[in-house]
């Protein structure tokens, strides 16, 4: 994106410097988070910090506190900045009984304002077996602001040539959409 021209905003604490060094690329040693609180930082201070715009895209792996910082975040805020949503949801165990409602609400949040229009399993995550397919508790999802969508088409087969293994060790887990008999 960068070297398309467009401004790229990093976060992350984990590291001691950006790991690339370029012109549009501004680095922050801070982490995303639920609140402003020590080295960490909320989206929604991100955004007045940043002056973002309604069209600007979001990506977030922030290893497991996109929850927190959902549920902390209005939706309709991020509707207003970002036309696009671009996450790396972790703990999708539904296994995980509390867990797993809490997480699947804050999606229903998501699904208001944003309409998903890519899914991939991450396969470095715990992939389990269930009624005869593999999964992930870890999954990439694109969103699309569902205000700049005229016609909403719906494909039953995801394409995934863009999708690239995360761990090279284990198969990529494909997805398959199941139609339920009514």
């Amino acid at each position: 994106m960068a070297e398309l021209g467009f401004k790229v905003i990093q976060y992350d604490a984990s590291i001691e410097k950006a790991p690339y060094k370029h012109k549009n690329i501004i680095w922050h040693k801070k982490f995303i988070g639920a609140k402003d609180e020590g080295e960490f930082i909320s989206l929604n201070t991100v955004i007045k910090e940043n002056k973002l715009n309604k069209n600007d895209i979001l990506q977030c792996d922030i290893e497991n506190f996109e929850w927190e910082m959902l549920e902390n975040t209005d939706i309709a805020m991020l509707d207003e900045h970002f036309s696009q949503i671009i996450f790396e949801f972790h703990g999708l165990n539904p296994e995980e009984n509390e867990g797993f409602s809490k997480r699947i609400k804050i999606l229903e949040k998501l699904n208001e304002y944003f309409i998903p229009i890519h899914l991939h399993f991450n396969n470095h995550g715990k992939i389990f077996y269930s009624n005869g397919l593999f999964h992930s508790t870890t999954a990439e999802l694109s969103y699309v602001r569902k205000k700049d969508l005229k016609n909403l088409d719906f494909v039953e087969e995801i394409d995934s040539s863009l999708d690239y293994p995360t761990f090279l060790a284990n198969p990529e887990i494909p997805i398959k959409f199941l139609r339920k008999k009514c």
